[in-house]
């Protein structure tokens, strides 16, 4: 189907094996009450290629079939290289938007010009009314996790986070450009975390809006690869503290990032982790040398980003959801 010339807003699916969920996702975009979209779907070299399913599919939509597994990180850089759209929204295919999810999002992004990424609020698809995550935060020795308390007050307001989830999220494109967009070495896994540390970085926000919510199935692609997400969390995870930790904070995240490492291994050792970990030093040399061009951009004070993230673990093993101010919309 042919894309129109110029839409305000390109949704990006990135399929890999989806076909389980796509075509829920797929039925959820169409009946969005926000129209001026158009979609692109890039296939990461699925087993079934999603070719035929997107025949059904009512809207605009540009198909991208990549010969091999890219990972999601370099599949949206690929879609995000074609889009002249204004706002670039990331949705997963295990995700299932309400109707007026888009619609939200782009008033929210009209209204918060301050604010470079919009979350939306995930609840359990198989559980209906749990949160699956409500904004993305980060704690100083590494770890990031998504939050599953509702903050208060929480009808249609904007709570500003650390960052928000990729699975359903809008960005600024001219903003996720500039930055480079996603570190394609991250594969999967933490490559949200690492944008949104860097929009921080560069002075912008980061939100979630609270009345623009998805159903959200989580780890459809990684089913049965337990040890694959292991390797890459543990791994990515050092190279976000390498490239994007202020230099004042980065001996104190390195020694937490560590600390908590050792005793991840000492209570569960996992070969997949320590591998992960192994390769991500392995290739410490590459991610200060991507810090060195991160922190030229810095424009935001090391006191501001000591705000945004967490130093209380205790908020980490109960997944709160750290909110450091909320507005309406």
């Amino acid at each position: 189907m042919s894309v129109p010339a110029s839409p305000r807003v390109c949704v990006v699916i990135v399929t890999y094996n989806s076909g389980k969920t796509l075509a829920k996702c797929l039925s959820a975009l169409e009946a969005q009450s926000f129209t001026d979209f158009n979609l692109i779907v890039v296939d990461n070299a699925s087993d079934q290629r999603p070719s035929d399913l997107l025949q059904s599919y009512g809207r605009p939509y540009t198909y991208l079939e990549m010969a091999e597994n890219l990972g999601f990180a370099q599949a949206m850089n690929e879609a995000l290289q074609v889009t002249s759209a204004s706002l670039f929204v990331a949705l997963n295919p295990d995700a299932f938007p309400k109707r007026d999810w888009l619609s939200e999002l782009v008033e929210a992004a009209d209204k918060a010009k301050n604010v470079a990424a919009f979350g939306s609020v995930q609840l359990r698809a198989e559980a209906q009314g749990d949160i699956d995550g409500y904004g993305d935060n980060f704690l100083i020795s590494g770890q990031a996790w998504r939050g599953i308390s509702i903050p208060e007050e929480s009808a249609r307001a904007l709570h500003y986070c650390f960052g928000v989830c990729a699975a359903a999220a809008l960005y600024r494109t001219e903003l996720l450009k500039r930055i480079g967009g996603f570190d394609r070495r991250f594969f999967c896994f933490y490559e949200d975390v690492d944008v949104s540390f860097r929009l921080r970085l560069i002075g912008h926000e980061c939100a979630v809006v609270s009345s623009a919510i998805v159903e959200h199935i989580g780890g459809a692609s990684f089913a049965g690869k337990s040890e694959l997400s292991d390797y890459l969390i543990s791994r990515n995870q050092w190279w976000v503290v390498l490239k994007d930790m202020p230099i004042a904070l980065l001996p104190i995240s390195v020694m937490g990032f560590v600390a908590v490492r050792l005793l991840s291994s000492l209570v569960n050792p996992r070969r997949s982790r320590l591998k992960g970990l192994w390769d991500g030093i392995r290739a410490t040399g590459d991610a200060l040398k991507a810090r060195r061009d991160i922190q030229r951009q810095k424009t935001t004070s090391t006191a501001e980003i000591m705000r945004i993230i967490s130093f209380w673990p205790p908020a980490f093993l109960a997944r709160k959801t750290v909110v450091l101010k909320s507005e309406p919309f």
